[in-house]
């Protein structure tokens, strides 16, 4: 038995070492996407000569289908939506802290791979998972205790900085600087708002972290792309409303 053991294992090696052969991974392309047989992307990731990662470009990154579902977080809103059918409301419905978990593990698995599309400037996945992070965020924030809530939507100004990001590089790769800059404006604004909401909601930390890492870094995205070219009529006219909506960002944080 133990004999059968051991040559199975040797298989096992012996296989891996021809996949990863086949694969060339190294430090100079430490990443492959692959479409397999249904259509899926599934990006491979080498990081160092001992460890390699598969993730799935769309629904869950680990590939798999809870109850059927491209991911929890679909399963969960459609027993949300099941749930208003039965009863004619919302009242009265509610996950469990340990279904709350599965959703924030699944988000945080959706946050590696978004930050692993950014880096190949896959921009639409981005656009798409910072999408579906901040309808977890709100979700969270509508049907979790306060507590739990807490625990996804205190990233939510980084998840707006990297979908106003995904979403003006998009409009660049069109050559579209007065769309783009448009998109970084809005995120601005929205990250001015949550921003508000942790000083009232006694968040000091959370405000601060915005504040000082991804606003700024969202204004100074924006300067980086308003120097790109010559600004057209529209972008004048985009440029022009940076003042105000910088100083609507400051009443909104001020406004306690």
């Amino acid at each position: 038995m133990e004999n059968h053991a051991i040559k199975r294992n040797t298989r096992w090696v012996q296989t891996l070492d021809k996949i990863l052969g086949v694969l060339n991974l190294d430090a100079e392309q430490p990443i492959h996407v692959l479409t397999i047989e249904d259509g899926r992307e599934v990006i491979l990731v080498q990081p160092n000569a001992f460890t390699i990662s598969r993730v799935y470009v769309t629904g869950r990154p680990d590939g798999s289908r809870p109850h059927g579902e491209n991911s929890y977080y679909d399963y969960f809103s459609r027993k949300l939506e099941t749930y208003k059918e039965q009863h004619g409301t919302q009242d009265g419905f509610e996950l469990t802290p340990e279904e709350w978990s599965m959703l924030f593990e699944e988000a945080f698995h959706r946050y590696t791979r978004y930050l692993l599309c950014s880096g190949i400037k896959r921009w639409e996945d981005v656009e798409r998972d910072t999408d579906i992070n901040l309808a977890l965020n709100a979700f969270t924030r509508e049907y979790a205790p306060p507590e739990i809530a807490w625990r996804s939507y205190q990233y939510k100004g980084y998840i707006l900085m990297m979908n106003s990001i995904a979403k003006a590089e998009l409009c660049l790769q069109r050559g579209d600087i007065a769309a783009a800059l448009r998109n970084i404006d809005v995120g601005i604004q929205q990250i001015g708002v949550f921003c508000a909401e942790c000083l009232r909601e006694e968040h000091p930390d959370a405000e601060n972290v915005t504040r000082e890492h991804y606003l700024n870094n969202l204004i100074e995205f924006r300067a980086d792309v308003d120097s790109l070219g010559t600004a057209t009529d529209d972008e004048q006219d985009s440029g022009s409303d940076e003042a105000d909506i910088l100083a609507e960002v400051e009443r909104l944080l001020n406004e306690e």
